[in-house]
């Protein structure tokens, strides 16, 4: 039997949620380290969430659902594989830069979820590396691209960029593009000469 439905706290609360966890950790933080973040009592944030793991999975699920919103439209149009990719990548670099808090909990806290939770999690991050690997196995297909494994290289790109929650500062000399425009070429033409377009 799976768990209840998580109800959805006032966003305020989220929001302090995934700054704490981003800082503490999830195991590191406590409901009043939260309460504590909302100038607010434990007691009164139990009114609002039944438990740390809500949080957790709420904030879990609201950041993969709002990249697979941002990367259905890059993945599904009519644009040739090559721009759809470097188009993936620069949307993941901006959404990094944009939700570096939640993106650090999302990598670094799920293996706290478990049961139904952390499947539902798990078949939706599925979703978005189906994605990118569909855009790879297209510019196979149609010979813009090298023969190659998708679901290895889809993952290979994937981790290059989700790392990046971990060096690049959205307040450095380096934007976002910049960032997303040096891997895009990378993966699209490789570093030796021979290899460029």
């Amino acid at each position: 039997m799976g768990e209840s439905p998580v109800r959805a706290p006032r966003d305020d609360v989220v929001v302090a949620a995934t700054r704490v966890f981003s800082e503490l950790g999830y195991h590191g933080a406590s409901m009043e380290d939260i309460a504590a973040a909302l100038g607010m009592r434990k007691a009164s944030l139990y009114h609002h969430v039944r438990s740390k793991e809500d949080l957790l999975y709420i904030i879990h699920e609201g950041l993969i659902e709002q990249l697979i919103s941002a990367a259905a439209p890059i993945a599904t149009s009519d644009d040739p594989p090559a721009y759809r990719l470097a188009a993936l990548i620069r949307m993941g670099m901006h959404f990094i830069s944009t939700n570096r808090a939640a993106v650090t909990v999302f990598l670094q806290g799920a293996g706290s979820l478990g049961g139904d939770r952390w499947d539902r999690i798990v078949e939706k991050r599925n979703t978005y590396e189906r994605m990118v690997a569909r855009i790879l196995a297209d510019g196979v297909a149609d010979g813009s691209f090298v023969q190659i494994d998708s679901v290895t290289a889809a993952r290979g790109i994937l981790g290059m960029v989700n790392w990046c929650y971990t060096w690049f500062d959205p307040d450095g000399e380096l934007q976002p593009e910049d960032v997303a425009d040096t891997f895009s070429r990378l993966v699209l033409t490789g570093l030796t000469p021979e290899a460029g377009c």
